[in-house]
């Protein structure tokens, strides 16, 4: 029994790599995202049934930084904030373990950590109340946009690999150097990917410097 449980995991592994690392960025983005948005909403929901609420608060930045004084100001923080940290999963990209990139490791990792925010209510100033899982609340808050955009960013720059693991054990063998930063290049589909990310967290982090000052202001 244990075999087969064994067995089925590695398929279903294997199934789900082959999806997140296809040859078509679309492909590529839809697969990431149900990996990255089941990992957030499982975290989202055990966190608002059995975490104590505010948890999380004092280690998030956004729950802690004062108000910039206006919506602009705002936003320009929030998008720096968010440009930044796409900079850093596109530097983990410069890093494949036999397939994946891992920029996408970082994805997966962070995306509980983002649902227990929601689900102890740490969110930013003023929003201390928990979120209770729903679909409205997927539509009416940015930070799903937000997860969006950043899946699309890390996708589309999947291909900026420097040093490569050709094998396992992950957790042993070395990364060798196997390509130039020179050698990047990414196809017009992927620029376009690329292009509407950044657009998408522009949308996600303006509405976000807006209830913010709503709540603040």
């Amino acid at each position: 029994m244990s075999d087969n449980l064994v067995a089925g995991g590695t398929r279903f592994a294997r199934t789900v790599g082959r999806y997140v690392n296809h040859d078509d960025v679309l492909v590529r983005f839809a697969s990431l995202w149900v990996v990255v948005a089941a990992a957030f909403t499982v975290a989202w929901v055990g966190s608002y049934a059995f975490l104590p609420q505010g948890l999380l608060r004092a280690g998030n930045p956004g729950a802690t930084a004062d108000y910039a004084g206006s919506v602009a100001s705002e936003f320009l923080r929030l998008f720096a904030w968010n440009v930044g940290v796409t900079l850093v999963a596109i530097a983990a990209n410069t890093f494949r373990s036999v397939n994946t990139p891992l920029g996408y490791v970082l994805l997966v990792v962070q995306a509980p950590g983002y649902g227990a925010i929601w689900g102890t209510g740490s969110l930013a100033v003023g929003t201390g109340a928990r979120i209770a899982p729903s679909l409205s609340v997927l539509v009416a808050r940015s930070g799903p946009l937000e997860i969006t955009a950043i899946v699309a960013v890390v996708v589309a720059t999947r291909g900026v690999m420097v040093w490569h693991q050709a094998s396992g054990p992950r957790w042993r063998e070395e990364f060798e150097r196997v390509r130039s930063p020179r050698e990047w290049s990414l196809t017009r589909r992927e620029w376009v990917v690329l292009a509407v990310g950044y657009l998408l967290l522009a949308v996600a982090n303006y509405r976000e410097a807006t209830a913010i000052a709503r709540i603040a202001g």
